[in-house]
């Protein structure tokens, strides 16, 4: 690194420069206009008798473009030092209190960072800020978008994240907001739809899923509602249809389900590849309405297919080789109607008939 010693003068006209720039959105401070007159290209520095930076200093990148400048009271920055990208425009804004001033109202450095296109990335405040160390972020930081728009807001303590949170949408709709206590989520964390609805309210303590779990429809009905212990599913669930109906009612213990009661809706099992084995439809806990049951067989294949819109040759996953054993009705919780049983390669076998659970006949 070249070093040259300025002269008093030189210094006074480098803090003025400095302390008369305001990186507003529009009309940003550039790198050309931070040079000190007709000394581009080159680093300047001055180092108190201790050897520590003091006074004035540029920073230059390899090919000579201004990275930064600034001013250091005995090895620490003070007033406001610019950074710039190599195209010249504007990185970031950092203002550091005065060590010697009264007037200081905090000892917080405020920080604005931008992109190369002038648009502003991220605001807030540090608490330290040392070369080739990592700043560590303190208070209030908002997060913006290519417009400067502010999409996100967090709280941070001492580098974590402590306090409340926000994320924002494009058109401005909150899309989720929580808390936090030393970098993990605690209390309540809430998602939205994009209609505003909520979808989710989770509660957290120190980073585990604990109390109250509810999910909605983006209608606004409840899905799903149940509580955790110590981050595992624990006491009773409930799950709900999309026009409000509570459909099943679930029994855990330490994350595991130990029993299930189906209330209304149409419920499915399947085979372990995910094939079709049984489908029931309950209402008011008993069976009633159409059931269908299948055979283990069939597969998922792989065939190729030509796209309609494009003409390309494409490939999907196809199921083939299925076939129902068994098809009929319930009402009530009975048998009613002819339920009918075919072999395994579809041809119908017989078919019986029953009124209110009774058999009726066989043909």
């Amino acid at each position: 690194m070249k070093v040259k010693y300025l002269t008093p003068a030189f210094l006074i006209a480098i803090f003025l420069i400095c302390s008369s720039i305001y990186a507003q959105n529009s009309g940003l401070t550039t790198a050309k206009e931070s040079w000190p007159a007709g000394q581009a290209g080159e680093d300047y520095n001055v180092n108190d008798p201790n050897g520590e930076q003091d006074g004035a200093w540029i920073r230059v990148y390899p090919d000579g473009a201004l990275y930064y400048s600034g001013a250091f009271n005995h090895g620490t920055p003070e007033g406001e030092i610019l950074y710039f990208y190599e195209s010249g425009s504007l990185m970031s804004k950092l203002v550091h209190p005065f060590l010697d001033s009264s007037s200081n109202t905090s000892e917080l450095i405020s920080a604005i960072h931008y992109r190369e296109n002038s648009s502003v990335q991220a605001s807030g405040f540090y608490i330290s800020v040392v070369e080739e160390v990592k700043p560590v972020r303190e208070g209030s930081w908002g997060f913006y978008d290519e417009g400067s728009k502010q999409m996100k807001m967090e709280t941070y303590s001492s580098g974590l994240l402590d306090g409340p949170y926000w994320v924002k949408e494009k058109k401005g709709q909150l899309v989720e907001e929580g808390v936090y206590a030393k970098d993990k989520l605690n209390g309540e964390k809430i998602t939205y739809f994009d209609n505003g609805i909520v979808r989710q309210k989770i509660n957290y303590i120190n980073g585990k899923l604990e109390g109250s779990f509810a999910v909605n429809y983006n209608n606004g009905y409840p899905k799903i509602e149940g509580n955790y212990f110590e981050g595992v599913e624990n006491g009773k669930w409930k799950t709900f249809t999309e026009e409000g109906e509570l459909e099943l009612l679930i029994q855990y213990s330490d994350g595991k389900r130990i029993k299930e009661t189906r209330v209304n809706g149409t419920f499915e099992e399947t085979y372990p590849d995910g094939r079709s084995k049984s489908e029931y439809t309950y209402r008011n806990k008993l069976l009633d309405g159409p059931f269908r049951v299948w055979y283990d067989q069939g597969e998922y294949v792989i065939e190729d297919f030509t796209d309609s819109e494009t003409n390309e040759i494409l490939q999907r996953q196809v199921l083939k080789g299925t076939q129902v054993s068994s098809e009929g009705d319930y009402f009530e919780g009975k048998l009613d109607g002819p339920v009918f049983y075919y072999n395994n390669i579809g041809e119908l076998e017989k078919t019986v008939n029953y009124k209110e659970g009774k058999l009726v006949s066989t043909d």
